[in-house]
């Protein structure tokens, strides 16, 4: 038994939660377990709790500066103890999300109707980001072989050779499959990116949920001074953490930089920061690795749940392995032989289960869903038994 509980039973009740106030409108129906956001059913940690307590006690929470010492000195420490990476104060900045870096990287980088490549399955809000700005979706997708997931660094060259191709989008961990990328791999895609002027933006919002933590190796290990490349991460995930506003990026391109912090300030009027997210920064970073640590040992016993449990009673229609990273299960029932549309209809009216559907996550139908198990062991033992259930019977009624 550790230290810290992940079992404990939680309510949202009167939060307006996305995955529990937001589900009925999204699936169509009342009632469903849900499953399928990536916030986690679990308390943030105390240290978090109590800086953010504190800070709410000063009762003024005017503009705040996030270029203080305090926030530097966090974020440095936490890079240096957790991945052996040094940093300095100008290389990290501020920023409102994640997704607005991404965004706005886009924007920066290219134009209406150019390309940026994305590997896929990929994280739907980067699909949804590019259809909104405008841009090309070019999908490299993964090659999926006994191994797990492999890039195809021959195809990621061609299209990065294409005059069209101006912006990468990677994510590290990888977002739904739970890839953990090697180094070698990174060295080979950045090699390829900066040889053809493609803009590598890297999303490793996930970086602190890779198993064992030394698997992982970030991009800003092999950036060098002004290599068109930014990483882009926060405590959204790791800390549970979203709905608090805010992010951090890390470049070595000075000019880049400047102009991001100087459009975040001026063009968007964004540069306040959020006085509770500093604050939770510091607590976070200086004082939950232990914390952290702990959460990846509940997150591998609940992954190893979940593959004992398919294996047990659904190996007939599912595959899954535990992934290296993040909190969440990519399911495949391509073994099953039933399309898309069908199981994703008999998991909500069947099983009373809201999962996310593999096909948010590309521009094909692909047999996927996506299971969070970032909650209590009771509740992913009921989430299982609701899906065993739906194929159960989708089967009996589909052999009839």
């Amino acid at each position: 038994m550790g230290k810290f509980n992940f079992d404990k039973g939680t309510s949202r009740e009167g939060t307006y939660s996305v995955q529990y106030e937001g589900t009925d409108a999204l699936f169509g129906r009342s009632g469903l377990e849900p499953f399928w956001i990536a916030d986690m059913d679990i308390e943030i940690a105390e240290p978090i709790a109590e800086a953010m307590k504190n800070r709410i006690d000063n009762r003024i929470f005017g503009y705040t500066i996030w270029q203080n010492p305090k926030f530097y000195a966090a974020v440095k420490h936490w890079w240096s103890s957790r991945f052996g990476i040094e940093l300095k104060d100008e290389e990290i900045s501020y920023a409102p999300s994640v997704l607005f870096t991404v965004g706005e990287v886009i924007r920066q980088h290219s134009e209406e109707g150019d390309g940026v490549i994305l590997t896929t399955p990929s994280y739907n809000a980067f699909i949804s980001q590019l259809k909104g700005n405008g841009r090309k979706i070019v999908d490299c997708p993964f090659i999926e072989d006994e191994k797990g997931y492999q890039f195809d660094f021959e195809h990621f060259e061609t299209l990065c050779k294409r005059e069209d191709v101006k912006v990468y989008i990677h994510c590290n961990p990888h977002n739904p499959t739970g890839k953990v990328w090697t180094g070698s791999e990174l060295r080979k895609i950045r090699e390829i990116c900066m040889a053809n002027g493609v803009f590598l933006i890297s999303d490793e919002i996930h970086m602190d949920f890779a198993r064992p933590r030394s698997s992982f190796v970030s991009m800003v290990e092999l950036m060098e001074e002004g290599d068109r490349i930014l990483v882009t991460t926060g405590l959204g995930k790791t800390f549970n953490l979203a709905s608090l506003p805010h992010s951090y990026f890390i470049s070595r391109d000075k000019e880049f930089r400047r102009k991001l912090n100087q459009d975040i300030g001026s063009k968007y009027g964004m540069g306040a920061a959020n006085s509770l997210a500093l604050a939770a920064v510091e607590a976070a970073y200086n004082e939950c690795g232990e914390w952290v640590d702990e959460l990846n040992d509940h997150l591998e016993e609940n992954f190893q749940l979940v593959e004992d449990y398919i294996d047990e009673h659904m190996s007939e229609w599912l595959t899954f392995k535990k992934p290296d990273a993040t909190y969440l299960a990519w399911i495949s029932f391509e073994k099953s032989g039933l399309d898309d549309d069908t199981v994703h209809k008999a998991l909500v009216e069947i099983g009373g289960i809201a999962v996310s559907p593999g096909k948010m996550y590309d521009v094909k139908k692909n047999q996927h869903f996506r299971f969070n198990v970032a909650s209590s062991r009771e509740r992913i033992i009921l989430g299982l038994g609701r899906i065993r259930k739906t194929f159960e019977e989708i089967t009996k009624i589909t052999k009839k």
